[in-house]
């Protein structure tokens, strides 16, 4: 039995995917998951510090201190939504950026494949930020990043895998 599959939900920030597929052991299984379209999240250096962003989390219901992320937009580049996410969030452009790795947010459920990036040479640069946003920028040394994480004030699992990929290519 090939796989079959079904919108069963959409909405202007999410599609819901309802799979009908079978298992090794011939079970046939019917199951929901989220369709998404990727996303990127920046480490920008500004000389020993990296940028971060405070902002409210509503899903969750507190703020929390992430690196700069978001979601691809519709025929966009990873690399593209990378510049423009820095630019939103914080302000800054860079004049170089360079891929470290990627990680699945959530198989269990969700398509969502999130990209990291190290953004370089920044300049002021900014664009107007989305609707939902309210940010404060903060900046932290590596070391002051990597203690906020043991003390869970940074609890972000993609900010916290992009830090510790970062600690381990420098």
């Amino acid at each position: 039995m090939s796989d079959d599959k079904e919108l069963a939900y959409s909405s202007k920030s999410l599609n819901i995917r309802r799979d009908v597929y079978k298992t090794s052991n011939k079970v046939i299984i019917n199951k929901d998951f989220v369709e998404h379209p990727g996303s990127v999240l920046i480490i920008g250096n500004r000389g020993d510090k990296i940028l971060f962003v405070e902002q409210w989390r509503q899903p969750v219901k507190v703020k929390t201190i992430e690196l700069p992320c978001g979601t691809l937009r519709s025929g966009e580049s990873s690399i593209n939504a990378a510049k423009r996410e820095l630019r939103e969030e914080t302000g800054y452009a860079a004049r170089k950026f360079h891929p470290i790795g990627s990680f699945l947010v959530a198989p269990g459920y969700s398509s969502e494949v999130c990209e990291f990036f190290i953004a370089e040479d920044l300049y002021e640069d900014p664009l107007p930020p989305d609707a939902d946003e309210e940010i404060d920028l903060k900046e932290f040394t590596l070391d002051e990043s990597l203690h906020h994480i043991k003390n869970n004030k940074i609890i972000d699992q993609g900010t916290i895998c992009a830090l510790n990929i970062y600690k381990s290519i420098l």
